[in-house]
């Protein structure tokens, strides 16, 4: 079993992906990718992000389709096992709501969390994250965000 498994936050998923205006560290963000990949950490793609980043492309002031075509590469890589991450199965459910409106772990209910900045996608990727390391055998399961407030918690 790999040592660590990364939940990639929209942040980062952005940067891989090139979304036009939402990326300025690319190649370092690449990189980094790669590093961790090849030191055996896994990745898994919350289905937060996926959505977070598909209306980012759809919003860009740039070149979308391109943007697009990478996205549809990318998850139809995931959910073929053909790349070093996973695509997150997840159901919205009513626990799943209980706890993002609770906060999660964060120890804060979402409103006091949302009135400091932090928003729905960044507390559902906690839940996310949360509950895989529940359901999982993993114990170091991790965040990786370039959002201050996310990080705080990741």
């Amino acid at each position: 079993m790999p040592a660590k498994v990364t939940f990639i936050d929209t942040s980062v998923l952005c940067e891989l992906l090139e979304v036009p205006g939402m990326c300025s560290q690319h190649e370092d963000i690449r990189t980094e990718f790669e590093l961790r990949d090849d030191d055996g950490e896994r990745f898994v793609i919350p289905i937060t992000a996926v959505i977070e980043t598909g209306n980012h492309i759809a919003q860009a002031a740039g070149d979308r389709r391109a943007a697009a075509e990478r996205f549809v590469r990318f998850l139809a890589a995931g959910v073929s096992d053909e790349a070093p991450f996973t695509v997150h199965r997840l159901s919205w459910d009513d626990e799943f709501l209980t706890e993002l409106c609770a906060g999660n772990t964060t120890g804060q209910p979402f409103i006091d969390l949302a009135s400091a900045k932090m928003g729905a996608g960044d507390v559902a990727i906690l839940v996310e994250r949360d509950r895989f390391k529940r359901d999982s055998a993993y114990t170091d399961v991790q965040v990786w965000t370039l959002d201050e407030a996310l990080a705080a918690y990741g």
